[in-house]
């Protein structure tokens, strides 16, 4: 009987059955072909969330902030801090007051970090620094306060107006001073604005000084740790100093980078310890309206031209000078500011959010007046501000 050619059975048809098996070749191409389908889609719907629009929320928790028409209201730690000018007080996700702080102040300003704040009364003599638990410290100073800025473990920089000039110190979350400089006029210049890094360490200030007939403006950089202690008495590791110019905002964007905005171009400075200039972008010739900063960009706000199309403009840079997007917006406008990859824009009732490539994500007129909007913790749901409410929503 001869054998067969194939390694089969017969039936009883005599019709041989051959049973195929995919090779090792064959399960690579298969599986290559899966990476590159999944890779595809996973590109497609990261594409999509580059550019999807939301168009409703819905009230994930609501609570009642009434009793204050005149009061500003800050989101703190997850929570929110409500600050007027007969006191401070720290209202949780369920509408419950966790500790209230009674003052008396004219002109309260506040600054958050992590999970310090800081109160000050702008041209008076008092400061209190609270934490998510409540008071922690407080002074009364002995000249008025210009300008304050608070740090991620409560460490604080106050600019004092002096008879003669300007005094800057830097406190710790108890209020002993750590550091004083006094700035003279003639010699420093006047302090327009301060910002003191995330740890604390370094200090960024924008003098305003007369040269004869012109003004210019001097960027001073200081360092507060061992390297600055190293360097001179004043701890002034550099400072730049630029003509016909003036810089009301100096952020530090990171812990070791710095953006100076200015009246004809944004600077940015690197500074792990000493700063180092990185980067200019000229405004050519716009007048900003509003600044934002993030760790990844800085921009601004300005008027649009006539012929553009749209009442106003958003510019959108990286910290290595290189423009993102132009943006054209024609709601109402009160603040702007950059969240992580997004920037938020408030203005009336209007809520407004584009994203760093100047997509549309989210557009309403909400029913009452806004104070504020911001992100929550969890994706894609912000905090809601408004006069007598404070709402979560999450966009859909």
């Amino acid at each position: 009987d001869a054998g067969s050619l194939f390694d089969g059975k017969e039936g009883p048809d005599n019709v041989i059955e051959v049973k195929r098996t995919i090779g090792k070749k064959g399960r690579y191409i298969l599986l290559a072909a899966i990476v590159i389908v999944a890779a595809g889609l996973v590109s497609a719907y990261l594409r999509y969330n580059t550019i999807k629009t939301y168009e409703g929320f819905t009230v994930v928790k609501s609570v009642d902030t009434s009793g204050d028409n005149i009061a500003d209201y800050y989101v703190f730690a997850g929570n929110v801090l409500k600050v007027t000018k007969d006191g401070a007080s720290y209202i949780d996700e369920t509408g419950t007051v966790k500790w209230d702080v009674s003052y008396a102040m004219k002109m309260p300003k506040t600054e958050v970090c992590g999970s310090y704040a800081i109160v000050a009364d702008m041209n008076g003599k008092d400061v209190y620094i609270f934490t998510t638990e409540g008071e922690v410290s407080r002074q009364t100073l002995s000249y008025d306060i210009a300008n304050v800025d608070i740090a991620e473990q409560g460490v604080y920089c106050l600019v004092l107006s002096g008879e003669d000039g300007s005094y800057i110190c830097e406190y710790d979350k108890d209020s002993k001073m750590i550091y004083e400089k006094k700035a003279s006029i003639d010699k420093d210049g006047y302090p327009l604005d301060i910002d003191i890094s995330n740890d604390g360490v370094k200090l960024i200030v924008s003098y305003l000084r007369v040269n004869g007939v012109k003004t210019e403006t001097v960027l001073a950089a200081y360092n507060f740790g061992s390297v600055g202690q190293n360097k001179n008495a004043d701890r002034l590791m550099d400072s730049y100093t630029v003509e016909d110019s003036v810089y009301p905002t100096v952020k530090f964007i990171d812990n070791d980078t710095i953006a100076c905005f200015g009246d004809k171009d944004i600077r940015i400075y690197t500074m792990p310890e000493e700063p180092k200039e990185k980067t200019v972008i000229d405004l050519e010739g716009r007048e900003m309206q509003g600044v934002f900063y993030n760790s990844s960009c800085v921009g601004y706000i300005s008027l649009a031209s006539s012929d553009s199309g749209s009442k106003y403009r958003i510019y959108v840079y990286g910290t290595n000078g290189a423009q993102k997007s132009v943006i054209g917006y024609d709601g109402s406008y009160d603040k702007i500011y950059a969240a992580q990859g997004e920037i938020i824009v408030v203005g009336d009732m209007d809520c407004n959010i584009f994203r760093l490539n100047g997509s549309a994500k989210f557009s309403h007129s909400f029913a009452k007046k806004l104070v504020n909007v911001v992100p929550d913790a969890n994706e894609e749901e912000y905090v809601v501000i408004s006069e007598n409410e404070t709402q979560v929503i999450a966009l859909k």
